[in-house]
């Protein structure tokens, strides 16, 4: 029998953890969901509790976010629970990660709550589903076992990819695919941390966020890592501070590789939603 999942919301707002906790219970029976009105009550909780995903809202009373996130990755040492943040403000989301290390999704309130509770209802999915957004990957991996493995993952799964056995290879594509009006940009960026090459995964990202200016919903970036989360830490900080949205351990499973995917593909669609109008091509 699968472990009952438990989800924590925190936000000064009780009408709204109100809301977002009857929605989630509407679609999974089986979840716990907690609730904190302060940062205080979310410590509290996090030291009793284990949760299987934690979202908080960026304006909590008398503290900073970036404090909060760090409170709960490094003193309490939840390492690995996907961490979501919640803001209605109208400030960059490139900005927003870079303040808040650790964090694994952005989510924009103008975006509704229900939409809200599909993005979480994404991170909770207890086994594979079928790809249900169309997108294209660009899969940068070096080793030909493990890019044969993920290959696998992604066909069977119905995801169209593109893979790189590099990171210069890989910014020329992107490069490429946002430069032009004739051409789809990538959807995802699904890449090693550990490269050949002059540059390494956290480079190309770098590269990506800073010198091409994409931001996190504009080119989500996925990051696999043979490190350890525990016996790591400051390694993975550095992947979030990056740039990157979210990580995963080799071996990569296949479920949770697609349940993030999808998620992440999510996340474009809003934005290309949300900016519909604008070109794709973007000032290189």
């Amino acid at each position: 029998m699968p472990q009952q999942q438990r989800v924590l919301l925190i936000d000064h707002s009780d009408t709204a953890l109100a809301i977002i906790t009857k929605l989630i219970s509407k679609h999974i029976s089986d979840v716990i969901v907690d609730i904190a009105n302060s940062a205080d009550a979310a410590f509290d909780l996090l030291k009793r509790n284990k949760y299987n995903l934690i979202t908080m809202s960026r304006n909590l009373p008398g503290i900073e976010c970036h404090d909060v996130v760090n409170k709960i990755r490094v003193e309490l040492n939840v390492r690995s629970t996907p961490l979501i943040v919640v803001s209605g403000e109208n400030t960059g989301i490139f900005d927003e990660h870079l303040a808040c290390q650790y964090v694994n999704g952005y989510f924009d309130k103008k975006l509704g709550q229900k939409k809200l509770v599909k993005y979480i209802l994404s991170f909770l999915s207890a086994r594979s589903p079928r790809a249900h957004i169309s997108g294209n990957i660009l899969y940068v991996e070096d080793s030909p076992t493990v890019a044969q493995a993920v290959k696998n993952f992604l066909t069977k799964n119905g995801h169209n990819y593109l893979l790189a056995r590099d990171a210069e290879s890989a910014l020329l594509n992107i490069q490429k695919s946002f430069s032009s009006n004739h051409i789809q940009p990538f959807d995802l960026l699904l890449t090693d941390i550990q490269l050949d090459g002059h540059m390494s995964g956290r480079d190309l990202i770098r590269e990506i966020r800073h010198g091409l200016g994409l931001g996190y919903e504009q080119l989500p970036i996925l990051v696999t890592t043979s490190s350890n989360y525990d016996e790591d830490p400051k390694g993975l900080n550095m992947i979030f501070s990056a740039g990157a949205n979210d990580v995963l351990e080799k071996p990569v499973k296949e479920a949770l590789l697609i349940a993030r995917i999808n998620t992440l593909l999510t996340l474009r669609q809003q934005y290309l939603a949300l900016n519909q109008n604008d070109s794709y091509a973007v000032n290189l």
